[in-house]
């Protein structure tokens, strides 16, 4: 053991430096000093505190094993390595929070309708103190029955004047805000808000060997990225400046005289409306049309459904080239892949994705309402919405994943398949490893060595579990597949999901978290299988939850609060060498869960 005497270094971040001995690991000094930084299984296995290495020296505290995550020829894990000189870091895949979103007050300026199913909100934030706020960012609407609504700010900062914003918000039928709220609001009314979040934003200082900026909107997304597209127009350093604005219609493209006339003035900017309704946009795109306002100028019209289409073809330098994506998350997840494909660097692509108002946190939840435990505690930026939207992200991406798995796949095979997959739907990083388990591993917990070289059979039972991070918060997964047509593993597989959900009533009913696992343990007996103990359940929070405790459900001597606990379900087979898992937010929602069923049933069909 290294006996030598530990001398000062210091080590420096973007938002500062700290000092920290050569004996100690990183990341421990770093929140030793409280030094803001991405971590969060201090095991070298999840890669979240990944940090890349500007100058100095630095050595492993412990050897790598299959588990660790394989860094970057420049890059280092904080929490399995020391520094032996001063070191320069950075994390190109994490951003500091610039402040916490604070609560505000405002007051309605106007309202109007800005197409058939698009309405234009604009308000004043009240008090004496500015809003803040970064191009790209979003508030959220608080809602007296305690839930919120999250919306991007569709002007720049500071264009309208100290505290006035703008919102264009696209009509959910049924919507508690758009159909119940919106309708009746009137100037002078008062709305009570929480922001800004979101870390889609114009950087406060551009890469010198960016020339080119890309934007892709679907639908309202166009208000996320205008902000954006100003700052990058008025930057005055950039070659291009290039818009694909997706919509059904040309008549959504609500927009659409504004951008004319900033093309017509600035000779980088220029945009297309990609229009999905071909008969419309056949039907618009005539020849006399010449009107420079006009949507439906035939030199405007895009031909191909799909924003990301429409951008792989114009040949950008994507080399060079900073892209932001806002709307739904298929366009997304497709264009991330599709540009990245064309040659678009990683950390160039920078997206928010938008969710039906249906993940919106159930009623009376909120923040601020939450914790009831000191365990429960969460950090300022949390807020339950977050929470859903990266549950449904992950539930979508164990679906996929799972198709993708196929017999004659190496567990390592599957689970380097499943970690490129999650990055291509934008995952920042993982929180805990990606597991996946084959057959006999399928009754063991993550906790226990893999074979990784075990190979999937024609009829077989897989389990995928994942723990990735979207947009700091954790969505945190896991189901149970099979191969073929095994009564028994069916049986198995179904278990897990079975008794999850009965366990889940039971914590309604107002059992702890303790008692959650004794009554799994009777459920699971019914269906002929045991509850495997090592999976004790954890928190879940904006990430990194590690700040909150390592407390476990399993230890819970008190009813878990709504949103912030994950219920983990593992079985083992009485009588044969398989099991299952299944793992969910405990939500109390019963909307949310209905979602959950629905994709459980798929996982009991034979892939």
């Amino acid at each position: 053991m290294n006996t030598r005497t530990a001398r000062p270094v210091t080590i420096t971040l973007e938002t500062g430096a700290f000092t920290a001995h050569d004996q100690t690991s990183i990341l421990d000094a770093a929140l030793a000093s409280g030094a803001p930084v991405p971590f969060s299984c201090r095991r070298g296995e999840c890669g979240s505190c990944r940090a890349q290495v500007l100058a100095g020296e630095f050595e492993p505290i412990v050897a790598p094993t299959e588990r660790t995550y394989v860094t970057a020829s420049d890059e280092l894990l904080m929490c399995q390595c020391r520094a032996s000189s001063d070191l320069t870091l950075r994390f190109p895949h994490w951003q500091a929070p610039e402040r916490a979103p604070v609560q505000r007050s405002a007051k309605v300026v106007s309202r109007r309708s800005m197409t058939a199913g698009v309405t234009e909100l604009i308000i004043d934030v009240q008090g004496p103190e500015p809003f803040d706020y970064r191009p790209g960012q979003h508030l959220h609407m608080l809602l007296k029955d305690g839930s919120r609504r999250p919306f991007s700010i569709a002007n720049a900062p500071g264009s309208t004047g100290h505290g006035r914003l703008h919102f264009h918000i696209r009509r959910m039928p049924g919507g508690v805000f758009t159909d119940g709220h919106l309708p009746a609001l009137m100037p002078g009314d008062i709305l009570n808000l929480e922001g800004p979040y979101g870390d889609c934003v114009w950087p406060s200082a551009l890469a010198e060997d960016i020339e080119h900026v890309v934007l892709l909107a679907t639908g309202t997304g166009f208000a996320g990225v205008f902000p954006v597209l100003m700052a990058a127009i008025e930057s005055r350093c950039l070659q291009s400046v290039t818009l694909y604005w997706g919509s059904r219609e040309l008549e959504d493209c609500y927009a659409a005289g504004l951008l004319n006339a900033l093309q017509g003035k600035d000779t980088v900017f220029r945009w297309e409306p990609v229009v999905s309704n071909s008969h419309g946009s056949n039907s618009s795109n005539s020849s006399s049309s010449t009107d420079a306002d006009d949507p439906g100028n035939p030199a405007l019209i895009a031909p191909s459904v799909y924003v990301q289409d429409a951008a792989a073809r114009a040949s950008h330098d994507w080399a060079r080239t900073m892209v932001y994506a806002c709307g739904n998350p298929q366009m997304v997840r497709a264009a991330r892949r599709q540009l990245q494909a064309q040659g678009l660097p990683a950390h160039r692509f920078r997206s928010e994705a938008f969710l039906p108002a249906a993940d919106a946190p159930p009623t009376g939840a909120t923040a601020t309402s939450l914790p009831k435990h000191p365990w429960e505690q969460v950090g300022a930026r949390f807020t339950l919405a977050g929470i859903l939207q990266a549950r449904q992200r992950s539930i979508t991406a164990v679906r996929e994943i799972a198709a993708l798995i196929r017999p004659g796949m190496t567990t390592a095979q599957a689970i380097a398949l499943a970690d490129e997959h999650l990055r291509g739907m934008g995952a920042s990083h993982n929180w805990h490893p990606t597991y996946i388990r084959f057959g006999a591993d399928s009754q063991s917990p993550a906790v226990q060595p893999t074979d990784r070289q075990r190979i999937l059979g024609e009829d077989d039972i897989f389990v995928v579990d994942i723990g990735p991070v979207w947009g700091n918060y954790e969505g945190d997964y896991g189901d149970t597949y099979t191969t073929g047509a095994s009564a028994d593993q069916a049986r198995c597989a179904e278990a897990a999901r079975l008794v999850f959900q009965r366990t889940r009533l039971a914590w309604l009913d107002g059992l702890t978290g303790a008692a959650l696992y004794d009554v799994a343990d009777e459920y699971a007996r019914e269906y002929g299988c045991t509850i495997v103990r090592e999976i004790p359940g954890h928190r879940v929070a904006d990430f990194p939850h590690a700040l909150y405790g390592k407390h476990q459900l399993a230890a819970a001597d008190f009813v878990p609060s709504d949103g912030i606990w994950v219920l983990e379900i593992q079985v083992r087979d009485l009588r044969l060498p398989i099991g299952a898992f299944y793992e969910d937010v405990l939500l109390r929602d019963g909307a949310v869960i209905a979602g959950a069923a629905e994709t459980a049933a798929v996982g009991t069909a034979v892939i």
